[in-house]
């Protein structure tokens, strides 16, 4: 078992990815303990809730129908309060247990020790059903707490890892700005002076004249653009920050006025978009889900936004009515939204793919090319 945990934390310890090295302790607690579930519980700020939750074990399609993340209530808030493992055979039966949410996955036995880096808690594991059909034993908890004690390293490590990404992100921006004002805008201050010499030297009509001015005004045009631009780069990483809470409150807004239940999935990773690009992700996905909406007579819907090292993947999908997309007229006649959302994608040279039946729900598929200039 050493020689497992030991191979499998120094797996862990090579991502520098938050996401990925959260998603690999929760898998590889699954394989080692050998159970059907597994699950990494990071805290929030204030300790006491849970900020991510990552599961392993728990097939997609079931994820998406649960009626929500834990909320860090009975054995999982039980937890929080504790420096040991907590290790119950089953659940059901312990007074501590607040039961299971709609659609959740029946689990019987549990075992959850806490995640710590120096002294201060930074989430739980969790482990639920052995294969075996046997309750969790010493050994069990021995295995969890030696890999809480790695993750608690691994984590901090893809936290470091992330911040001197950030750190050298403002400073690569603060060179270009710097070097856009002393080199770029100064070198067309150059071009304009030399303009004004060669215009008080040359006997020009009256026409030519008014054309070098209008030469002065783009140039000086160019310059506010390019400060505009150096101003703007310093909220880049801000307006980045922001897209997660700009999709959020789309989908809170949506879900309020609809009643239609939306499950959100939005890696934190996602590469830095233009104020343009921002801005119609944000414009196709109102609109697909405007589009549910009118349409779709849905009570559950879900919107992820993911990325490979080529492409942007937006997935809108919901349990409505559905319909055949082998009708031609779908997109000209009346599905106005479907429209606008191929329109913006072709814009920017990608692409939307639609998989539908009646009665079996729709699912948009938008792909964006990153290598565009988003």
């Amino acid at each position: 078992m050493i020689t497992a945990l030991n191979e499998a934390a120094l797996a862990i310890a090579e991502g520098l990815s938050l996401p990925r090295t959260l998603q690999r302790i929760a898998d590889t607690a699954r394989t080692l303990a050998q159970t059907k579930y597994a699950a990494l519980g990071v805290l929030a700020d204030d300790g006491r809730q849970l900020r991510q939750f990552i599961t392993s074990g728990i097939e997609p399609q079931i994820a998406r129908h649960i009626h929500h993340e834990p909320r860090g209530e009975g054995l999982l808030g039980d937890i929080f309060r504790t420096e040991k493992p907590i290790n119950v055979a089953r659940i059901q039966d312990d007074p501590r247990s607040a039961g299971f949410c709609e659609n959740h996955p029946l689990m019987t036995s549990f075992l959850g020790v806490p995640i710590t880096n120096r002294g201060d808690r930074i989430g739980n594991l969790y482990l639920s059903d052995r294969l075996d059909g046997k309750p969790f034993d010493e050994r069990d908890e021995e295995m969890l707490t030696l890999l809480a004690s790695h993750a608690a390293i691994a984590i901090e490590n893809a936290r470091l890892h992330e911040a001197l990404q950030l750190a050298a992100l403002r400073v690569e921006r603060d060179r270009i700005g710097m070097e856009l004002h002393d080199g770029v805008i100064q070198s067309i201050y150059a071009v304009g002076m030399k303009l004004e010499i060669v215009q008080s030297k040359l006997p020009l009509e009256p026409e030519h004249v008014a054309q070098f001015q209008i030469i002065m005004q783009d140039l000086n045009k160019i310059i506010e653009d390019i400060r505009a631009y150096i101003r703007n780069l310093l909220s880049v990483h801000d307006e980045q920050t922001a897209l997660f809470t700009h999709i959020k409150n789309l989908t809170t807004h949506f879900q309020d006025f609809s009643g239609v239940q939306v499950t959100l999935d939005v890696r934190d990773d996602i590469p830095i978009l233009s104020d343009l690009h921002r801005h119609n992700l944000l414009q196709i996905i109102r609109e697909g889900l405007a589009n549910i909406a009118r349409h779709a007579n849905a009570s559950e819907a879900s919107v992820s936004v993911a990325h490979d090292e080529r492409e942007l993947h937006l997935t809108i999908a919901d349990n409505g009515e559905g319909f055949d997309t082998g009708d031609n007229n779908l997109i000209s006649e009346g599905h106005f939204g479907l429209r606008n959302i191929m329109q913006r994608a072709q814009r920017f040279g990608g692409e939307l793919t639609i998989q539908s039946n009646p009665g079996q729900g729709t699912v948009l598929t938008v792909r964006l090319p990153l290598k565009t200039g988003f």
